[in-house]
């Protein structure tokens, strides 16, 4: 087994340029929040499976202004000193940002989702959403792996203008029937059942 090397960061935090110039090809995933460099355990199968799924659905039903990936690096905070730029499991953005370019501007971005289990720690589910809801982003749903049901659940919410922070706009079990930010009807056992 090999040992992992990381390159230090330039100064006292982690840059954009620091986070941009590490390897592409590294075993573990990696986000740059208020320039400190944050590792994240890889994802169960179970996990990438509901995001892959989703992801699909929701490609499906996306009007051709906007396009849907999974796992790409966002920029929600281009701050010199404390930067901001993760990888939520699916990402739904306009179709104006070249496919190859990353990281992927907030301001192009509509709907951020991110497939939780019952293991993702409280502080996580906290400050996710806080970041998204800072970088202006409409629309934020969390999703619930518990396989037990009922626990599976979409938890749907929408960016409050007065506030700056989300509010919830829906709980879902079994279908997703929404407008915004765009029509959707999403069979929900079909993306967790086998």
């Amino acid at each position: 087994m090999h040992a992992l090397t990381l390159p230090l960061p330039s100064g006292d935090t982690w840059t954009r340029a620091d986070f941009e110039a590490l390897p592409e090809d590294l075993p573990v995933r990696m986000s740059l929040v208020h320039g400190e460099l944050v590792l994240n355990p890889r994802r169960r199968p179970i996990h990438q499976r509901i995001a892959r799924r989703l992801a699909t659905r929701i490609e499906e039903a996306a009007p051709d202004a906007w396009q849907v990936d999974t796992e790409v690096d966002v920029l929600l905070d281009d701050d010199e000193l404390e930067p901001v730029e993760i990888a939520p499991d699916i990402v739904v953005y306009s179709t104006d940002h070249d496919v190859y370019e990353r990281p992927i501007p907030a301001d192009l971005i509509t709907l951020v989702v991110e497939v939780v289990s019952p293991s993702t720690k409280r502080k996580d589910r906290r400050i996710q959403p806080a970041l998204y809801a800072e970088a202006q982003i409409r629309h934020y749903w969390r999703v619930e792996t518990d396989q037990t049901a009922p626990a599976f659940a979409v938890y749907t919410y929408e960016l409050d203008d007065a506030t700056g922070g989300y509010v919830a706009t829906g709980v879902c079990h079994d279908r997703i029937t929404a407008t915004l930010p765009f029509d959707l009807d999403i069979d929900l056992k079909a993306v967790h059942e086998r």
